[in-house]
């Protein structure tokens, strides 16, 4: 589940450093290797998370996640379906670096998953609390594929055996991960954003000594809720990409920067009445919030302030097309791309 305070472990950790003999700093050890998916033997030249086509320390554990960096951006430019920004899922900047991973996370009449995961450098110590995290965003506007909604539910589950699938052939290269409809740390709300980067995170105390690691959707269609770009579109699909991975014993250890102001950002919700010729802005939490959309151009065609935690624009008069739509309050900010078709 998401949380977005922590208790009072902090102050616990720092006494330990402060009781310590040895004049030493207390280092906050992220425990996940290769985070942010930078480190790599080769630059990858397809999709799959393939043998070779992979950042290091990293397998699928499912299905045939993908791994995006922008070396292969370099080589062959716009073709790329691996290149960062650019690629076959989505036109995204890294969170950290230049390099991110990415899988299916939601399908219509399917309950087909994408899973990635890595061993941990230490196991997790029973009883230990952990503070958990993690960059998402709903892929969109890639130069092959087209997803056409998000999901919730995207997270982090923890497992003493491995489901590392590290053989190319025969198909499947490794077992099967059955749909747990349970996962440590996960975004109870729809992850929409898919300009920015959404933070997930937690905190759990572990009761096993966890020795790897997992992220995707580990919940069944039946739980999961979904939220379609595509106004009547009959089946949605939703993609995720994945950045700045963080498992640490101290909240310091991990980038949590926004943990407080991300109350209620989460909730943000762009609802569009295609008969009306409308869009909605719902912010819960948030008054008086500025909102600014602009086109695929970058043109500016709204700009204006909720009075309440709600907005209603007219699209009417609008192009079809792609649009930006931008909320802020008090250095707070979240954005969402739509679609308009008249």
């Amino acid at each position: 589940m998401m949380n977005n305070r922590w208790p009072g472990e902090a102050q616990v950790l720092v006494l330990g450093c402060l009781l310590l003999i040895a004049a030493q700093r207390c280092e906050a050890q992220n425990l996940v290797p290769n985070p942010s998916f930078e480190e790599l033997d080769v630059c990858p030249y397809t999709i799959g998370w393939q043998e070779g086509d992979r950042p290091l320390g990293w397998f699928s554990w499912l299905n045939s996640p993908d791994y995006f960096n922008a070396c292969a951006q370099a080589v062959n430019g716009a073709d790329t379906l691996v290149g960062v920004p650019m690629n076959g899922w989505a036109h995204q900047s890294a969170w950290d670096g230049v390099a991110y991973g990415g899988g299916l996370a939601y399908a219509t009449n399917s309950d087909y998953r994408e899973y990635i995961g890595t061993e941990l450098i230490n196991p997790l110590q029973i009883g230990t609390t952990y503070y958990v995290s993690f960059r998402a965003n709903a892929a969109w506007g890639g130069t092959y594929w087209n997803t056409s909604g998000a999901c919730n539910d995207l997270g982090i589950l923890f497992t003493i055996n491995s489901n590392a699938w590290t053989a190319p052939f025969p198909w499947p290269p490794g077992p099967d991960f059955p749909i747990r409809n349970y996962a440590h740390v996960y975004s109870t709300e729809i992850i929409v954003d898919t300009v920015g980067w959404t933070l997930v995170s937690g905190i759990f105390t572990a009761d096993s000594a966890y020795r790897h690691l997992v992220i995707g959707n580990f919940f069944s269609n039946a739980l999961t809720d979904t939220l379609s770009f595509i106004p009547g579109a009959v089946e949605t699909s939703a993609y995720f990409l994945v950045d700045n991975v963080c498992v640490s014993t101290n909240p310091e250890g991990c980038d949590l920067v926004g943990i407080v102001q991300n109350v209620g950002v989460g909730s943000m919700r762009w609802m569009q009445d295609a008969a009306a010729m409308t869009l909605t802005t719902h912010w819960p939490g948030f008054f008086q919030y500025t909102v600014e959309i602009f086109d695929a151009l970058g043109e500016l065609v709204y700009g204006g302030k909720a009075q309440v935690d709600q907005l209603v624009v007219s699209t009417g008069s609008w192009r079809s097309g792609i649009y930006v739509a931008w909320a802020t309050k008090g250095g707070v900010s979240v954005s969402s791309k739509f679609v308009v078709m008249q």
